[in-house]
């Protein structure tokens, strides 16, 4: 392709296609569209070599050979076929086959690799009498096939293997994230422009580091493939390689200059092995005395005296299990808590994938995307550390929440439904509250049950209102139960007289007794 503009395609995870446009625009190339997977554009093969080495959010750089209809096994050998394969890989060279198939006849990837694989070689041992062998790793030539509807499309992986590798990993510790999906938290946080500010960035849960790394290389202006050894065009016989030292040579002086004005990047862990694992891969990063971490409990994460207010980034867990979820309820308003009390003026960044743990921090994001993690949909939330934005999570607060959103949630009919408990427990106050005032009582019943259907247990006092429910039989329809325990809660602040904040719900169900 060398000097001629030609089609590529930057494959990516998804929610990463609107960032990978821009970042692609800004390396140089042309009529930039984001498509299914990922983003087509054009370009020189200087181009594809610097989205190689510079990326931070593709995976594989692929360079279009040829499409064609594949419904059959034999129409895929067929087409591939039809591709003069002599250009790109040497008779006696080594290649490697990834498949992918989506809502098409072919449905398993080894065999359509296989498939692909025969046709490649068949060709050069038909016209030399010789074939390229299959290479695991690090062969001369990449060859990527997507198979989507029946219809095939034919690539060259530049690449090689996914640019998320960035070769500077040694451990990765309990779940890590992949690198180009740190980047694209990371840019997407606003860390740049935090950058240009000379912030700070913090991460109180770093984990092995990722986010650490990723931001640094940001920061630095270092190119993301330079520490990688292996790339899908090195063995490529178009491969031009003056062209690609030129481009490494400059990313090299772009590194040196970028480390000398790095900000203040810092880690903690309550993990010790975690801390290790990070220390470890930034020193391979090439960023030791540049990238610090220590082993810190959340309940002590402050910054360090006289830091300039910047970024915190963090990647709790998420928790799979309902006990696992129950416990981090506490760890998230910890965190709300540290962010609310020791960095205000600040930006905080916050991707989980579970959103409601998100709640627990007592904090209004300013906005938030959406992300996959995998296949796990996941949210980044950033926020402001403003007192504007704090949300008051006191038990006075939830009571309010919550009998707005039972007014919410009610209709006319429920409203009608809930008629003969209201006359009940209004009966009941005006006989009781005269009752207790000549007995001297500040604490007393006002309604056990009194009407079946409706399961609730009130206890007034002096200036609040204690409410539990009955668990229901398991023959009452849940929905029908939530229905009117809304109807109750939307009605109780007019009935006792009593603010919403001052009546509080206790969301643990009694039993009856037998």
């Amino acid at each position: 392709m060398s000097n001629q503009a030609q089609l590529l395609f930057a494959t990516a995870p998804k929610g990463l296609e609107l960032l990978l446009v821009d970042e692609l625009r800004a390396l140089g190339a042309k009529d930039v569209k984001e498509k299914r997977a990922g983003v087509a554009f054009t370009g020189d093969l200087s181009l594809a070599y610097k989205a190689c080495l510079w990326s931070r959010l593709a995976n594989r750089i692929l360079l279009p050979l040829a499409t064609f209809p594949a419904a059959t096994p034999e129409a895929l050998y067929a087409g591939v076929q039809t591709i003069n394969w002599e250009e790109h890989i040497d008779p006696e060279g080594t290649l490697a086959v990834h498949f992918v198939s989506a809502q098409s006849a072919i449905t398993h990837s080894l065999f359509g690799a296989q498939k692909v694989k025969d046709a490649i070689v068949d060709q050069f041992r038909e016209k030399f009498g010789v074939r390229p062998s299959v290479a695991r790793e690090a062969p001369q030539v990449s060859v990527y096939v997507y198979l989507h509807r029946d219809q095939a499309a034919i690539s060259l992986d530049l690449s090689g293997e996914s640019l998320h590798k960035r070769d500077y990993r040694v451990s990765g510790g309990e779940a890590p994230l992949k690198e180009n999906l740190a980047a694209a938290i990371l840019l997407r946080s606003g860390w740049e422009t935090i950058v240009k500010e000379k912030g700070t960035l913090l991460d109180p849960m770093c984990g092995s580091g990722t986010l650490l790394i990723e931001a640094a290389l940001i920061a630095g202006n270092i190119a993301p493939g330079l520490l990688r050894h292996y790339f899908g065009f090195l063995g490529w016989k178009k491969h031009v390689p003056a062209r690609w030292e030129t481009l490494v040579a400059e990313a090299e002086k772009a590194r040196q200059e970028g480390m000398a004005n790095l900000p203040v990047i810092v880690g903690y862990d309550h993990d010790p092995q975690a801390i290790k694992s990070a220390f470890e891969n930034i020193e391979r990063a090439g960023l030791r005395g540049k990238v610090h971490v220590e082993k810190r409990e959340l309940a002590a994460f402050v910054p360090k005296p006289n830091a300039k207010p910047g970024l915190v980034v963090v990647n709790p867990p998420y928790g799979e299990r309902l006990g696992e979820v129950e416990e981090l309820k506490t760890l998230y308003a910890l965190l709300g808590e540290r962010l609310k009390q020791h960095f205000e003026g600040w930006h905080a960044a916050l991707f989980t994938g579970n959103p409601e743990l998100g709640k627990q921090m007592g904090l209004r994001s300013r906005r938030s995307y959406a992300f996959f993690n995998g296949a796990l949909p996941c949210r980044l939330f950033l926020f402001d550390i403003e007192p504007e934005w704090f949300v008051d999570n006191s038990p006075e607060a939830e009571n309010v929440r919550r009998i707005r959103q039972a007014k919410r949630a009610i209709t006319e009919k429920d409203q009608q439904a809930v008629s003969m408990f209201a006359n009940r427990l209004r009966k009941n106050l005006k006989h009781l509250k005269r009752q207790a005032k000549r007995q001297g009582l500040t604490s007393y019943r006002v309604y056990d049950a009194d009407i079946p259907e409706y399961a609730f247990v009130i206890d007034l006092n002096v200036d609040s209102a204690e409410v539990r429910e009955y668990e229901a039989p398991r023959f009452i329809d849940a929905e029908k139960t939530i229905q009117k325990r809304q109807a109750v809660l939307a009605l109780l602040p007019e009935l006792l007289e009593l603010p919403p904040a001052r009546i509080f719900f206790h969301e643990q169900l009694l039993r009856k007794k037998k």
